[in-house]
């Protein structure tokens, strides 16, 4: 447990947990992997003599979920999200069919893609106050409708909307759903003056530009690759694996799941872009770099 301030904690670890405590009340920023990361925050409720009143969970992702079925169990707690990540913690099953596109395989049917659900009692909505302390703000890009937290003394909680440079480091290029909001929130962030910033997964810092500058430098290379890669028609199994084979990537069913959602969400990006286009070829969808 780090302390930022009299009223702002962090639960630093694979996924960073905020709580947010004002007169032995707490408001957690998210709750984790799973019911293991429910008991550690119960655990640590309990020795601070705190009470569990609220979660806000910034998306619907497993990781950021896991918690909220142990904790809302044991203390009848609130969660707050936003409109659409809402209806994946309800029913979290769909975030298998979201990254399958279908009834999933079976290396889908584990905890890192689907967390037990919860019961969402409150709709937050972006520039919005929660409790008079704490700022709503949009990060969309890695996930559907993602949310960020600013506490009033100016720590911001910007959960995936940026990666630590051990997950860059390790995975390369992280998931993203929408590559055009995920580099506009970018440069969002780039631009806001806080004390602290607070991703899920990086360490917590006071100068999140390089941070900003090689998660965008990230973006650029995948992009340039895939449009090298695609100079010459391809599938999008033949862009997968040769994007996989220039990275050191080796797929299992997890993965190609999460890396080939966000290699046909690149490819989108570009096709948006006029950069790439793709045709029909004997019932193959083939895209390829336009040539001017």
């Amino acid at each position: 447990m780090r302390q930022l301030s009299d009223t702002t904690w962090v639960l630093e670890g694979p996924c960073n947990i905020g709580f947010i405590v004002n007169d032995d009340e707490v408001t957690l920023i998210d709750s984790g992997n799973d019911k293991e990361a429910g008991r550690k925050i119960s655990k640590i409720l309990k020795e601070k003599n705190w009470e569990l009143k609220n979660i806000i969970n910034t998306h619907s992702n497993a990781d950021h979920i896991g918690g909220n079925n142990y904790l809302q169990n044991m203390t009848n707690c609130n969660i707050y999200t936003s409109e659409i990540e809402d209806a994946f913690i309800q029913y979290p099953e769909l975030e298998k069919a979201f990254l399958w596109g279908g009834f999933e395989i079976n290396e889908l049917r584990n905890k890192f893609f689907y967390a037990k659900k919860s019961k969402v009692t409150n709709i937050l909505r972006v520039n919005e106050e929660f409790q008079n302390d704490l700022e709503i703000i949009s990060l969309k890009g890695h996930f559907l409708n993602m949310i960020g937290i600013i506490t009033k003394d100016n720590d911001v909680f910007l959960a995936d909307s940026v990666f630590g440079e051990n997950i860059i480091d390790k995975y390369g290029l992280p998931f993203i759903y929408d590559v055009k909001e995920f580099i506009s929130t970018l440069k969002k962030i780039e631009k806001l003056n806080a004390r602290y910033y607070i991703p899920s997964h990086g360490q917590i810092t006071d100068n999140i530009k390089p941070l900003v500058i090689k998660n965008i430098e990230v973006v650029e290379k995948a992009k340039q690759q895939i449009k090298k890669i695609i100079s010459s028609r391809k599938t999008f199994e033949t862009i997968l694996k040769e994007y996989c084979d220039i990275n050191r990537i080796v797929l299992n069913g997890g993965q190609y799941a999460l890396v080939g959602s966000t290699i046909r969400s690149m490819l989108t990006y570009l096709a948006d872009g006029n950069e790439i286009e793709y045709i029909f070829d004997t019932n193959q969808m083939l895209w390829k770099t336009i040539t001017v």
